[in-house]
């Protein structure tokens, strides 16, 4: 049984959905936690950021002050080292839940792309649901990310 998974989502920054502090996520996280989930068709907050939170602590201690700390935006602090700005909202398009060994490309196929027009048209509706003034101009902050990843479960292959 394989532990590795291959998973599609459509992901948006959360500064990009409007949300400017930790507070206002996590309050939004709470509020909307009974319909998230890590299934096709669900949105759910990402299993992992790339939001380095002790890398902005050691920018922030280095004369910034804390004042700021709960900040989403991390583009106001460039000298943090990050590649996207995080935390994110992902829609589960498909999970392939366990992928066999044979088709375990470990991360070569991993991939993060802009949506198509088409693409952006056909998954307005579900962020419009959540989101009643999501625009198709906002859907060109969301991208298209496919990516396979270890469950932490044991595998026979994998020793």
């Amino acid at each position: 049984m394989s532990c590795w998974r291959r998973t599609a989502v459509l992901r948006i920054p959360a500064i990009s959905l409007g949300f400017i502090y930790w507070w206002e996520w996590n309050e939004f996280l709470e509020k909307h936690d009974d319909e998230f989930d890590w299934e096709p068709g669900c949105f759910a907050s990402a299993m992992c950021d790339s939001y380095d939170r002790d890398a902005y602590s050691r920018y922030l201690a280095n004369g910034r002050g804390y004042e700021n700390w709960d900040l989403l935006d991390m583009n106001l602090y460039p000298d943090v080292v990050k590649s996207v700005p995080g935390p994110f909202l992902d829609y589960y398009l498909d999970e392939i839940a366990p992928l066999s060994y044979e088709e375990n490309t470990y991360h070569e196929n991993d991939c993060a792309r802009p949506l198509t027009q088409d693409e952006k048209e056909k998954y307005l509706p579900p962020y419009q649901k959540l989101f009643p003034d999501f625009t198709l101009e906002k859907m060109n902050d969301v991208h298209y990310c496919h990516y396979e990843w270890y469950d932490g479960s044991d595998a026979p292959y994998y020793y």
